[in-house]
């Protein structure tokens, strides 16, 4: 009997090596939704539990949403090859386009696998982990991802996420104790001219610095305890300025 695989659940710890010139859809969806929405993939298993709240969360899960469909329109158009593998170890078989054609392909998404016979039936158990071609996704991902999302640098934060943010929380806490302020400068706005005006800053790089995660924060700012972001064309962002002192309050509140 096959295990059933909890929707989002894959994506919660580590996240699995691919074979050769293969990664797993989990991992490639993984970065995508990382760098292009902000969401790490061991928080998608919150995103996706949580009710409808016609606020922060239900925007979250829209975005996600919009890019398993721009993904699996890529895949269905023959410019993504995907390959399926029996759950626990087999031989790989590709996948044809075809197999794409379902009318919510986030479901796929979120255990990553399928029912190889019965693939049109997203309540059929799995029966296969599925993979895709990873030099045709690195190029088709290259012109909508930062470059260095694919960069040794991001390597723990692929494979590793939630580890990766524990090490980067660490750093910038001791960065914070010697004077420095520019954390995971990845996720920073500078303002043009270098020097004017003030820094923003993203919501993985906020997280990072509090070690909180997205939906604390969120919960946070509707409780007005947390700075509230600033929205800037389709993103929000953070004033650096304010995190800190946020910070700072708090390491005076526990000092008192």
């Amino acid at each position: 009997m096959i295990e059933t695989i909890r929707p989002w659940s894959i994506y919660e710890g580590r996240l699995s090596a691919g074979s050769a010139g293969r990664i797993p859809l989990e991992m490639a969806f993984a970065m995508l939704v990382s760098d292009r929405v902000g969401v790490e993939a061991y928080e998608l298993l919150d995103i996706f539990s949580a009710p409808s709240d016609d606020g922060d969360n239900d925007i979250m899960r829209e975005l996600v949403r919009l890019e398993a469909e721009l993904m699996s329109d890529e895949i269905l158009n023959g410019n993504l090859s995907t390959y399926a593998r029996p759950i626990g170890g087999g031989d790989i078989v590709t996948l044809k386009p075809g197999v794409w054609e379902i009318d919510e392909p986030l479901d796929r998404f979120a255990v990553a696998a399928l029912n190889i016979e019965h693939w049109m039936d997203a309540q059929a158990e799995p029966t296969h982990r599925i993979f895709v071609g990873e030099e045709q996704f690195k190029k088709w991902a290259g012109d909508l991802m930062r470059p260095e999302a694919f960069g040794v640098e991001d390597v723990d934060q692929i494979f590793d996420p939630l580890g990766h943010d524990r090490k980067l929380s660490a750093e910038n806490a001791t960065m914070y104790r010697h004077g420095a302020s520019n954390p995971n400068s990845n996720q920073i706005i500078s303002s043009d001219p270098p020097g004017v005006g003030p820094k923003l800053l993203k919501l993985p790089a906020v997280k990072n610095m509090v070690s909180l995660s997205r939906s604390s924060i969120y919960s946070k700012i509707d409780q007005k305890t947390f700075p509230e972001q600033t929205k800037i064309g389709g993103g929000s962002f953070w004033l650096e300025s304010e995190i800190v002192q946020w910070i700072e309050e708090n390491a005076n509140k526990r000092q008192a």
